[in-house]
């Protein structure tokens, strides 16, 4: 009786706990898109976005490991401008129990701005039909890489300018980071599209 007892307490602590988290992680979420969103609807105001539910799974805990003579590299973009980046960290992360590979990006040369951004171009088997066919974009800070770990956060990502207008250059997200697994996570195609 008193190992019955105990596994329930245990199972209900893990109930409490996880159910929390979740809470607090949707919450947190929300939060970031709900800014986003007002910065969004400020340059593109007739734009209708939309997003996949929470999913904790695409917030994944990740290693990550930063090359010896990083390269800098030429990003042609959806405009007639070409823009430089630097590689600052290959990601590692699972899904479903495969592993897979993101390069990560500094721009080149660093703005004071943004002199602590981390820029994650990506594309993935969602695109075209549920996510923006030219690709999404995640932003990170190099205060999230210690000790060989880092927390990639695919529900943050977000559409380039491209997705709601002509006439920016969005930068194409390089083959490299072109993903076999579908990221169900962020930001959606705008439902009215362009």
């Amino acid at each position: 009786m008193n190992k019955i007892l105990l596994s329930l307490s245990f199972l209900f602590t893990i109930l409490v706990f996880k159910t929390g988290f979740c809470q607090d992680y949707a919450a947190e979420l929300s939060k970031h898109r709900e800014k986003y969103m007002v910065e969004t609807h400020g340059r593109f105001p007739d734009q209708k976005q939309d997003f996949y539910e929470a999913n904790e799974r695409f917030k994944i805990i990740a290693t990550y490991k930063k090359p010896r003579k990083p390269k800098t590299i030429s990003v042609p973009t959806s405009g007639v401008k070409i823009k430089d980046y630097t590689e600052f960290a290959v990601v590692s992360f699972m899904v479903d129990g495969k592993k897979h590979k993101i390069m990560t990006y500094r721009p080149s040369p660093v703005l004071p701005l943004y002199k602590n951004l981390v820029f994650v171009p990506f594309k993935d088997p969602t695109a075209p039909q549920e996510t923006y066919g030219g690709g999404r974009y995640m932003d990170m800070d190099t205060e999230d890489f210690k000790d060989g770990n880092v927390i990639i956060d695919f529900n943050k990502a977000y559409n380039p300018y491209c997705a709601f207008s002509d006439g920016w250059n969005c930068p194409i997200p390089p083959k490299e980071n072109h993903l076999k697994v579908k990221i169900e996570a962020g930001e959606k195609v705008p439902l009215n599209g362009h």
